[in-house]
């Protein structure tokens, strides 16, 4: 009589090692981020969902990514710096807290946020989710500075139809879509430095889209959205 051996059981899978201390805050750090961005960038730290908490805060404040002033009756008011804004667009995949009920008010803010963005620039939800994969080579800024001034100033030419007039930085975006966003950013701080380029605020504040803020630049406290360039 043959007896057949028992058949191995599978081992079970290894367990995910336990988050530590410093990634736990750093998950919730991030968070808060979210937040503050979904709300525009700027908000009262405890009427945000998820409230932002005095740790959060603290470190988001130590590590420049937030300034905080007082206002009425000792209220927080929290503003994204520019250096809150390059983070946020290298960082949009890290993780965040696990069985957090904050999440779903953060992704309904982006939504929000995202509806307006689409029906302002109208387009449909599959233009950005389905876009085709990008060509070999596209998304490569040009590694001359002189060079990606050269293209700013054609596709400034392209919205605004001629020198000494406004293109509002929405759609001087779309026209360099193979550009980093923080490349275009610090070429256009830097060609008004040089006074080769103005940055300004729309001031009629009914005019500005949830597009128009999502394309400016913040310069200080102050969002920029529209570039002038004389000939």
């Amino acid at each position: 009589m043959v007896t057949s051996r028992k058949a191995k059981e599978p081992k079970p899978a290894d367990k995910p090692r336990p988050k530590t201390r410093e990634q736990r805050e750093a998950e919730k750090q991030t968070l808060a981020m979210w937040a503050l961005l979904g709300a525009g960038g700027a908000g009262y730290g405890d009427k945000l969902k998820p409230e932002i908490e005095k740790a959060e805060r603290a470190a988001l404040v130590k590590a420049g990514l937030i300034e905080v002033a007082k206002r009425e009756r000792g209220a927080i008011w929290l503003t994204v710096t520019d250096k809150g804004w390059d983070w946020a667009e290298r960082h949009l995949a890290d993780p965040l807290p696990e069985k957090n009920f904050g999440g779903a008010f953060v992704l309904q803010a982006w939504l929000k946020r995202l509806a307006g963005f689409l029906e302002a620039g109208d387009l449909r939800l599959a233009d950005l989710l389905a876009a085709p994969a990008p060509r070999p080579g596209a998304g490569d800024a040009p590694a001359d500075p002189a060079a990606l001034r050269e293209k700013i100033r054609e596709a400034y030419l392209a919205v605004a139809g001629g020198f000494n007039r406004r293109a509002l930085l929405k759609d001087l975006r779309r026209q360099l879509p193979d550009i980093e966003r923080s490349a275009l950013d610090d070429a256009l701080k830097l060609m008004q430095r040089e006074q080769q380029a103005a940055l300004m605020q729309l001031d009629n504040r009914i005019e500005v889209t949830d597009a128009d803020r999502d394309a400016a630049i913040q310069i200080g406290n102050e969002p920029r959205h529209i570039v002038w360039i004389e000939n």
